[in-house]
């Protein structure tokens, strides 16, 4: 096993020496950038073939806890009615209909982890993802790998599960220090489908570690590039959410115990670097958390379908209610960040927070800050209240470019009626160029006393919106549902009726967490077909979820592809001095001098060594006519 080391030793040393201190700066608000590396990295034999290490002990039971933050705003807002509340299943009878699933099967559960790890925990911290020819769910506190059959078309038709479940820890069996001894969970699971690639990742939360693993080939099953990176120094590094872009695979923290005063964390890892088995830089700014001015539950963004434009950042959301998190904005919205890393001179990374996107009015508090004993369930056999979690905006904030603009679709959990009722506001922002704007947001929740909470949501290559979620009142145990729309489909509405996934008929007993998230994802296969995964019970009972996973198509599915998206215009002359590709010899004399030969002016620069136009001789992009 080749094996490489650095900066491995005492949590003293790892600061000193995989942190760069001189990049330590504030600009008002924004403290960074924070410069590091990995503290530990090897290459695994394949997962096949790894031995899970024995479980530590035998039959214990754990509530992972969520901890507030430092501080939050003022109290909870009025009860009042959201005006954007779906009250309909089928507000348009001529919508299309949601479509019923196409795979519908048993993922891991809390008997698949007393099997696995010797023990039970809740919440499942519920995720999975899809590639061409596996799904793989990595929940608190395990994973597993299922086989998936397709049929000529590219249509899902079966799973066959082919690796599990082993232990959450077991990606590093073998590397050594804390991401090999603790299985502390918060897993995430991402496909790259840029590149091919599998990327998981998980805390050694008491250490500020986070343990990334990046496969070496498309096989889940197979090696895996591994890492370990100090991203809290002496702090917690709780409620690490993952995104994949381009530029850089993104990590969003909530630091705790905020020794520096700071609280909400940003990270940006060198995916070039990852996938690449080096050395990897990453590049960290943090917030501070003081009353009204708290963003708690930042979530990165994480891109589906086709690659935006060359150096597009990384852009964090965080829903922003004013009556509840503070009066800063002056108005309820989505704040969002911009962060520019640059992995080639770490110290000129940028994070910048841009206007907020305003949106009307709402609630974000179900039951009040911090009330885990919230969502109703039957009371048969001692059910427990649930905890809605509404403080923080659910997992993905999915990215998707369409060439003429690129959308962000994100959801969370708000009191839809004005009397504690759950329902979940979804939004889609959309750039076209000049910035982010509002395009259309919702509140799903239909008449009939169902709560409904724990969402997640994407949009596919022809525009459908699929969000799934758990439903819950006093006379319907927790259950996963989940609706769509279609691209044509009034703004803000999700008309195509609910569709169940799994009716619960049991609930949770002696702990009211719940979730604490789950996730939708697209097919890379079709960019169509959604991939949904969520908890539910069969019994009442304490420590004993389960979990399902559900395949779709979206309501678009079949159709004609949508058309491909445009190239992007070429630049106009910028007179920078530099001759660069699309740049018009003749036109842009100050860019192009001494290149044309008075040649016809569609003759176009040489900027990256390719040809990008007529060029003249059309063998080489040489400026050589």
């Amino acid at each position: 096993m080749h094996r490489r080391s650095l900066c491995y030793g005492t949590a003293a040393a790892l600061v000193a020496a995989c942190l760069a201190p001189a990049a330590v700066a504030e600009s008002g608000r924004i403290v960074g950038p924070v410069i590091g590396t990995q503290i530990h990295a090897d290459v695994s034999p394949p997962l096949r073939d790894v031995k899970p290490l024995p479980p530590k002990a035998a039959g214990f039971e754990k509530e992972i806890s969520h901890q507030p933050p430092p501080a939050h705003g003022r109290g909870n807002a009025p009860g009042r009615q959201d005006p954007r509340r779906q009250t309909e299943d089928r507000p348009l009878e001529a919508a299309a209909l949601t479509p019923a699933p196409i795979l519908n099967f048993a993922g891991l559960s809390d008997d698949d982890n007393a099997a696995t790890i010797g023990g039970r925990v809740v919440p499942p911290d519920t995720n999975g993802d899809i590639g061409p020819d596996h799904f793989v769910q990595y929940i608190n506190l395990i994973w597993a790998v299922w086989d998936v059959t397709r049929d000529v078309s590219g249509a899902p038709t079966g799973v066959s599960l082919a690796l599990g479940p082993l232990p959450g820890n077991s990606f590093w069996s073998g590397f050594g220090g804390p991401c090999q001894t603790n299985n502390d969970g918060d897993p995430i699971v991402l496909y790259d489908h840029l590149a091919d690639r599998w990327l998981v990742s998980q805390f050694s939360i008491n250490e500020g570690i986070q343990c990334v693993a990046v496969s070496t080939s498309p096989d889940p099953t197979g090696t895996y590039f591994r890492y370990a990176f100090t991203v809290s120094p002496g702090e917690n590094n709780d409620y690490p959410k993952l995104g994949m872009m381009p530029d850089a695979y993104y990590l969003s923290l909530r630091d705790f115990p905020s020794n520096d005063g700071t609280f909400a964390g940003f990270v940006a890892f060198d995916r070039a670097a990852l996938l690449a088995g080096g050395s990897v830089t990453f590049v960290k700014f943090s917030l501070p958390c003081a009353a009204g001015d708290c963003p708690d539950g930042v979530q990165p963004p994480h891109l589906e379908g086709p690659a935006p434009a060359a150096g597009t950042p990384g852009f964090f959301t965080r829903f922003w209610d004013d009556d509840f998190d503070g009066p800063l904005t002056g108005t309820d919205g989505v704040r969002i960040w911009e962060f520019d890393p640059d992995f080639n001179t770490p110290a000129n990374s940028t994070f910048t927070e841009l206007a907020i996107v305003p949106l009307p009015d709402y609630d974000s508090t179900v039951c009040g800050f911090f009330q885990r004993n919230c969502i109703p369930v039957p009371k048969q056999g001692g059910g427990s209240a649930l905890d809605p979690i509404d403080e923080l905006q659910m997992y993905r904030a999915q990215y998707r470019s369409f060439g003429g603009h690129d959308s962000l679709v994100i959801n969370t959990t708000v009191d839809a009626d004005g009397s504690d009722t759950a329902g979940i506001l979804w939004a889609e922002l959309r750039d076209t160029g000049s910035g982010w704007s509002l395009h259309q947001n919702g509140v799903y929740a239909p008449s009939g006393g169902l709560h409904r909470w724990m969402g997640s949501a994407a949009m596919n290559g022809f525009g459908d919106v699929a969000l799934g979620y758990s439903v819950a009142n006093r006379n319907t145990f927790p259950s996963v549902r989940y609706v769509t729309r279609q691209a044509a489909d009034p703004l803000g509405t999700l008309p195509g009726g609910e569709v169940e996934l799994i009716a619960g008929t049991g609930t949770q007993t002696q702990a009211n967490r719940w979730g604490d998230y789950s996730s939708m994802s697209v097919d890379p296969v079709d960019d169509c077909t959604f991939w949904y995964t969520q908890e539910y019970y069969e019994n009442t009972a304490s420590f004993d979820f389960k979990t399902r996973v559900g395949a779709f198509g979206g309501p678009s599915c079949g159709a004609a592809p949508p058309p491909p998206p445009p190239p992007p215009p070429p630049p106009g002359c910028d007179n920078d001095g530099v001759c660069e590709s699309g740049e018009d010899c003749l036109s842009c004399a100050n860019d192009c001098a001494g290149v044309t030969s008075g040649k016809p002016a569609n003759r176009f620069c040489c900027g990256n060594g390719i040809v990008e136009g007529p060029e003249g001789d059309g063998t080489i992009c040489d400026g050589n006519f």
